[in-house]
């Protein structure tokens, strides 16, 4: 064992007893081991999965200079979708959090071919600033455009992410935008797209540009990529959320004293009321096909099959299985191999309530997830309550939250605003209460009884049905290793209240039937 000491302020040493040197040694190794995780996601970067234009200015290989003046800017993403400038960007030396950055002065920009083969969700990423010395000029100016025809960037298909409305200076952030349904078309970087004419064009920095053809359903990967990007370049993510998520334990608990109430609400201060017809404590032996059903129009996240024996009822819990195998089914959609797992869905819909389940996630790197999703002709929703890789690496701990908009009023428009609470304990380790309020005003997310995270209810109005499944999610969790499988998702029990005034049961024959407007 390595020596411990300290040292004494006049000159001498100390050495520590036992017991400090192992404590010592403990903090020594976790300094060590946090040094190299760091470096590791650094050397890592972002997600290669869809990425079609990665412009990265710390890479001085991928900039040709003359004279100071960046003329073409390589794409690292593989792509060889390279940028061309217009104009004269500045190459600025060490000077974005100790890298190089590119420097557009409103007279500058590039443009880059068509960086998608077809009309298609677009996801892009912008590292940049403004100083006070640049600030100024029109408002609006654009950090990345994509624009095909004569439409307007800032209409469907197409897509513009600006720096700001107002042309003030801005710290160095984080700038997110995903889209669906964006047509192909050619790039503008700090300039409006499809034109060789500068217009709406940037007084500002740029350090880094990610562009993505798929969008960002899970929460944790579009994490994972601003997270990269805000500690490289000493930035903030800016992204257009509205509410609150915890930091921190969740403090005092409250005692359950009367199951009849959601646990976050034993004094029943909002005039809670059980409904039934959603509520299950599955403790008979067999599951209710009255209330539950597998889900027909989706056969899961590949490569994990759903199938519907890996939904089964064990010592008065329901269990969702995943495991390492080779069915028959595979056969039909290449796809698909090696895993299957499980999914299970309320027959009906509801909209509002107080949703309560005792829950265990599952040991593994598949994910146990709790969530409701809905949709029409004219609208689609989802809302996550959790979405858990429980030994997924360096995620023990991780409780993401979810709520997202597929389609409204017709069109397709994705987008999402999600949060992660870091539990105290690695979330496999045992059964813990989790809840949502859905209400027209509100989401409200709790753990054990405590609100974990909460935001205006603006979009999740209409009717969903209540989901349990796993799902393999590669991209986000990694695949499961074989010894972890297979592993299960138990849920003790299911119990749902609803306000007065509330509705209860929802039929599928009425989603297309109402507007749903809020209730009062």
């Amino acid at each position: 064992m390595a020596r411990c000491f300290l040292w004494r302020g006049d000159g001498a040493r100390w050495q520590a007893p036992g017991s400090m040197k192992t404590f010592f040694n403990n903090i020594l190794t976790a300094l060590l081991l946090a040094a190299l995780n760091v470096a590791a996601a650094a050397d890592n970067g972002p997600s290669r999965e869809g990425l079609r234009l990665w412009l990265d200015a710390s890479d001085a290989g991928t900039l040709e200079v003359q004279d100071n003046v960046v003329t073409r800017w390589r794409d690292k993403s593989g792509a060889g979708h390279h940028a061309t400038a217009l104009g004269k960007p500045a190459l600025l030396e060490h000077d974005f959090n100790g890298h190089p950055a590119v420097r557009m002065s409103g007279r500058d920009g590039f443009r880059v071919a068509a960086v998608a083969g077809k009309t298609g969700p677009i996801t892009a990423f912008v590292v940049s600033r403004r100083t006070a010395a640049q600030a100024g000029g029109n408002g609006w100016q654009r950090l990345v455009s994509i624009r095909s025809g004569d439409i307007a960037d800032n209409k469907p298909p197409n897509l513009c992410l600006s720096a700001e409305a107002k042309s003030d200076a801005y710290a160095p952030s984080v700038k997110v935008m995903s889209k669906d349904g964006i047509a192909p078309g050619p790039v503008g970087i700090g300039t409006v797209g499809g034109s060789d004419r500068l217009a709406n064009a940037l007084q500002g920095d740029i350090a880094e540009v990610l562009i993505y053809d798929r969008g960002f359903v899970s929460e944790g990967a579009l994490r994972d990529v601003t997270d990269y990007l805000a500690a490289k370049w000493g930035a903030t993510v800016d992204r257009k959320d509205a509410g609150w998520t915890r930091t921190g334990p969740l403090g005092p608990t409250p005692e359950l004293v009367n199951a009849s109430l959601p646990l976050a609400d034993q004094q029943n201060q909002g005039g809670w009321i059980k409904f039934e017809p959603f509520s299950d404590e599955f403790n008979g032996p067999a599951l209710d096909t009255t209330k539950w059903e597998p889900m027909r129009q989706w056969k899961g996240r590949a490569p994990g099959l759903f199938r519907s024996s890996n939904v089964t009822m064990d010592n008065g819990c329901l269990v969702l299985t995943m495991r390492k195998e080779t069915v028959p089914e595979m056969a039909k959609d290449p796809r698909y191999h090696d895993y299957t797992s499980a999914i299970l869905q309320t027959i009906r819909y509801t909209r509002y309530g107080y949703f309560e389940i005792r829950a265990r996630p599952m040991n593994s790197a598949g994910s146990s997830s709790f969530w409701f999703a809905g949709g029409g002709k004219t609208w689609r929703i989802e809302i996550d309550v959790f979405e858990i890789g429980a030994k997924a690496l360096g995620r023990e701990k991780a409780y993401n939250m979810n709520a997202h908009v597929f389609r409204e009023n017709g069109k397709a428009d994705h987008w999402s605003t999600g949060g992660v609470w870091q539990a105290p304990w690695p979330l496999a380790d045992g059964f813990h209460v989790y809840g949502l309020e859905w209400s027209p005003q509100q989401l409200v997310y709790h753990v054990d009884g405590v609100a974990v995270r909460s935001l205006p209810n603006t979009h999740w109005h209409q009717p969903m049905r209540l989901i349990f499944d796993s799902e393999t999610m590669p991209d986000w969790f990694g695949l499961p290793k074989d010894e972890d499988l297979p592993s299960s998702f138990r849920v003790d029990y299911v119990r749902v209240w609803k306000r007065p005034g509330w509705e209860g049961v929802i039929g599928e024959e009425e989603l297309d039937a109402r507007s749903w407007e809020p209730l009062k």
